[in-house]
Order: structure tokens, then sequence, then C-alpha cells
């Protein structure tokens, strides 16, 4: 790989990533709207950020008075490894309402990239399905890439397994109990309170959205039978 490259942060490397796909597939660059819907972002800041992060490593240039002012520098590549991921079923972010399965009965095929460094053979995709998680950018049908570990963080979403049910939420820990949150202004939608001795099965790591869910440019993802 080119050390400008190399010297990327992952988060840099992701936004790089979409770029170039963007300009593979449209031979012109994305807007702002449409490169934050690309990494998963509604700050349109972040994404001006990390363009003059590329920019000062010589690895793009920007026009600001161009809407898709946006040029790669020639000679700059990612290989992309494409892998191919279980899903496992569906996690339910409304009630408890979506029983756990552990039968992968379809496949995603999808850039390494999405794993940010993870394990891929520690890692599983589920979809999920209702709208308590629509503020953290987790739509009903989006596929959501999860590390499976115990090892979570307060603050972290998670996937967690409630007498046979799946959730994804926002995990944040007490003394004495663990609580799992909506993220959704909805009132409808209510924390579950656990005891401290809960444990959960995964991590979410990045979301690939339902191009159905989205008005604006995504990539549809791509489902195996």
């Amino acid at each position: 790989m080119p050390n400008k490259l190399s010297n990327l942060t992952p988060k840099q490397l992701k936004i790089f990533n979409a770029l170039q796909r963007y300009f593979t597939e449209h031979q012109e660059s994305p807007t702002l709207k449409e490169l934050a819907v690309l990494i998963s972002t509604k700050s349109i800041r972040s994404v001006t950020q990390y363009l003059e992060a590329l920019e000062k490593k010589g690895l793009i240039t920007r026009s600001r008075y161009s809407n898709r002012g946006i040029k790669l520098i020639a000679g700059q590549s990612v290989r992309s490894e494409i892998i191919s991921l279980p899903v496992i079923g569906n996690a339910g972010c409304d009630n408890l309402s979506i029983y756990a399965d552990q039968q992968a009965d379809e496949f995603v095929s999808l850039d390494r990239e999405f794993l940010q460094g993870h394990d891929p053979k520690q890692t599983i995709v589920i979809r999920a399905i209702g709208r308590s998680m629509i503020d953290a950018g987790i739509n009903s049908g989006d596929l959501v890439l999860t590390e499976v570990t115990k090892d979570v963080q307060d603050g972290e979403k998670v996937v967690a397994i409630i007498d046979d049910m799946a959730v994804i939420k926002k995990i944040s820990f007490t003394e004495n109990a663990v609580i799992l949150s909506p993220m959704s202004p909805d009132p409808q939608y209510r924390p579950i309170v656990m005891r401290e001795d809960f444990q959960v099965s995964g991590r979410v790591i990045d979301i690939i959205r339902n191009s159905k869910n989205q008005p604006e440019y995504v990539y549809d993802y791509d489902i195996k039978k």
C-alpha cells in the first residue's frame, strides 16, 4: 500500500475508500451531503474535517466553489478485499419481539474496510428491525456489523440476548445494574434494566444502510442466498 495511505487513520481511510467507490461508479465526486450518507454521519463539519486531512496528506484536491469539487490525486489507490459474512437472523430495535436465531441462512459480501481492523471470524451481521435506535443511525432493515464479544464499554451500542430475544441498544453500567437504552425521541421506547451480571453478545462495529430507507444516494448491500 502506498505510504500516504498507510498514514491514514481508520476513519480517514474509510472516507477515502468511499470517495474512490463513488468516483468509480459515477465518474464525478459526491457532494458533502452524499459523502456524509456514505460514511454514516449526520455531521457535514466532520466530513469537511476528514477532507481537509486528506488534502493535507496529498490524496485529494478540492475546489471551494464547486458542489462536486473533490478530485483524487492520480496514483493513490486502495486494494479492496471482499469478504463474506453470515447474517445471523434479526435483532429488534423496538420491544422484545425478535427471537434470537443462530442459523445463518444468508450472507453479505462487503469490503473488508467496513470491519475497521476487526477479525472477520469474530464478526457477524444482524438485520435491525424497528426504529428505537434511529438517533444512532440504525433504521429498520439496516444490516448491523457486530463483533462477537462480551467485553464492551459504557456508552457503546451492543447486541444483547434477553430470554431468547435479540435487541440492539446502547449500554450503560451502574453500581448494581446494566441498562440497555433506546436512542430515539419516541417516548414509547424505554430502557431495559438488567442485573449487574448480565452479559451481552456483541458490539456494533458499523452499519450498512438499507437503501430503501435513504432519500440520498447510498450503496445497496449485496445479499447472497
